[in-house]
């Protein structure tokens, strides 16, 4: 293993704060009256998930815990992937804790005055959530001597997991945060998750699609695959990615097509709690399965 778990849960932590602000940032465009609390919940959301992912990552390099002066240094390797991410994050968590902070109505302040901008941060944020979920693929999807990691499926399948996430996330807080009238969000909601369905659909076509090509690559890759799919992360892999990541959620949302009603309360909170799992769970194996290429 190349990285430790702390890394894992930065990626999907910095993943799941951009996709809660792009879910944020979307659902307003499409109708804020009728996305309220889906708008709140993912603007408050992102800064506070993507700075609480940022120890971790310090925690991994381990710098920071001994040399915390050296941490200045992840500024100056420029054709660091990892440096462009930092360089990315400290713009983007200021940014999205204001935007939070903004949309919630019962704290009052001088940063009031600065929704003035609010369009400004909206779309100077949006940019910086899409190029924080890139980076969380890009981090290791570049990384030539893991095979498992080196492939052009992998940064695409973090980046759909982390909209997808962040769509979870901002949901199950909407659920317990609610603004306005419950039908008529619970309504919209209904809507919402046949869209999240098309996501996970899209996330199991990636997956297969990843560990076919690296089943079919070289030794390396192949016993990557092995160790995901029949040996001693296999638990985790169809427990925690196919059961709780696809399956479970893909449950909940079909019946509710079938039915044609949303379902309410713990359905909601099972099914998107459940992307959660799966999305942290795949992170964690990423990072756990890799197997580097064997230099003689």
């Amino acid at each position: 293993m190349a990285w430790g778990y702390q890394i894992a849960i930065y990626l999907f932590l910095a993943g799941t704060g951009a996709g809660a602000f792009l879910t944020a940032r979307v659902t307003e465009m499409y109708g804020r009256d009728n996305f309220r609390p889906l708008v709140r919940a993912g603007a408050v959301l992102s800064g506070p998930v993507v700075a609480l992912g940022i120890p971790f990552l310090i925690l991994d390099l381990g710098i920071g815990r001994w040399q915390p002066w050296r941490l200045a240094y992840l500024y100056t390797n420029l054709s660091s992937p990892m440096t462009w991410g930092i360089y990315i994050l400290t713009a983007f968590v200021p940014i999205a804790f204001l935007y939070g902070l903004l949309e919630i109505e019962e704290i009052k302040g001088p940063w009031l005055k600065l929704r003035k901008y609010r369009g400004w941060l909206l779309h100077i944020g949006s940019l910086l959530a899409v190029a924080t979920a890139i980076y969380t693929g890009l981090l290791i999807g570049i990384v030539k001597g893991v095979p498992l990691w080196n492939t052009t499926i992998l940064p695409v399948l973090f980046v759909t997991s982390a909209i997808s996430c962040g769509l979870a996330a901002a949901v199950v807080l909407a659920i317990a945060w609610p603004v306005g009238d419950r039908r008529l969000v619970s309504q919209h909601f209904f809507y919402l998750n046949q869209v999240h369905a098309a996501m996970i659909l899209a996330e199991l076509i990636l997956i297969f699609s990843w560990l076919f090509i690296s089943a079919h690559g070289s030794t390396a890759s192949q016993e990557s695959v092995r160790i995901l799919i029949s040996g001693p992360l296999s638990v985790y892999f169809w427990i925690g990615i196919v059961v709780f990541g696809i399956v479970d959620p893909l449950i909940i949302f079909v019946y509710e097509v079938v039915q044609g009603r949303p379902l309410v309360g713990p359905a909601m909170f099972v099914s998107d709690g459940s992307v959660l799992v799966g999305g942290l769970v795949l992170r964690y194996l990423v990072i756990t399965a890799a197997v580097p290429i064997a230099i003689s």
